[in-house]
């Protein structure tokens, strides 16, 4: 007797996932430190972090379609119809964000794309801590040989509630894992270690913020 999953169960479970809550933000009561979290956020805009975490993707649709129209020809989705739900106004919440054009926000702070993440072994003091891989997550590098230095820019919007980091998960702290960054990252790292400690800390504050919130909470939470 075979014991493998059938199309439908293969479709409820992709569902189930779609139709999960997504991590939010839980501020702090106090005022003074929610006005630290404030200047963090936008610290880490100036810094340059922005650049690959990138705070928010538009959908132009906020259907979640299974099967979809992606799918390629040939496959289930050519015989079998759509389920679809509206992910800013079902599922276990917290939802999307709606955007007035009809579309949703999704404020995951990634590109979704792969970047170098380490420094040239002849660079001074030289950054190598994603250079361990043996396995190529990236693009082929100027050789056609793919590039294990390459890494897919990590979803920043549960950093607070998900340590430990870094792809080994050998790094404790928020900190840590931001004085790792090497290669296309070198230059965001730098600015950072050269801010005051309390505008460093102030930075920490804003990204521990972004936490996988308790089922069906608003999307912007108050610590109590």
């Amino acid at each position: 007797m075979h014991h493998e999953l059938t199309m439908g169960d293969i479709t409820a479970a992709t569902i189930f996932q779609a139709a999960l809550g997504i991590p939010g933000r839980r501020l702090p009561a106090d005022p003074e430190l929610r006005a630290r979290v404030e200047r963090g956020e936008i610290f880490f805009d100036t810094i340059g972090c922005t650049f690959c975490h990138v705070p928010e993707m538009r959908l132009n649709i906020p259907l979640f379609v299974e099967p979809n129209p992606f799918n390629p020809a040939g496959t289930f989705s050519d015989a079998n119809p759509s389920f679809s739900f509206d992910m800013t106004q079902q599922g276990q919440g917290p939802w999307l964000e709606p955007t007035p054009e009809g579309g949703a926000l999704v404020r995951a702070y990634t590109d979704l794309k792969r970047h170098n993440l380490c420094d040239d072994p002849a660079d001074p003091d030289p950054i190598r801590f994603f250079c361990n891989e043996r396995r190529a997550e990236g693009r082929p590098d100027q050789d056609g040989r793919p590039g294990a230095e390459f890494f897919l820019t990590r979803k920043l919007w549960d950093v607070g509630s998900s340590a430990p980091y870094g792809h080994r998960g050998d790094l404790t702290t928020i900190t840590e894992a931001i004085l790792v960054h090497g290669g296309e990252a070198r230059v965001s790292r730098d600015a950072f270690v050269k801010l005051p400690d309390r505008t460093q800390a102030d930075i920490v504050m804003f990204l521990k913020t972004l936490q996988v919130l308790p089922i069906g909470s608003e999307r912007v939470a108050i610590a109590e």
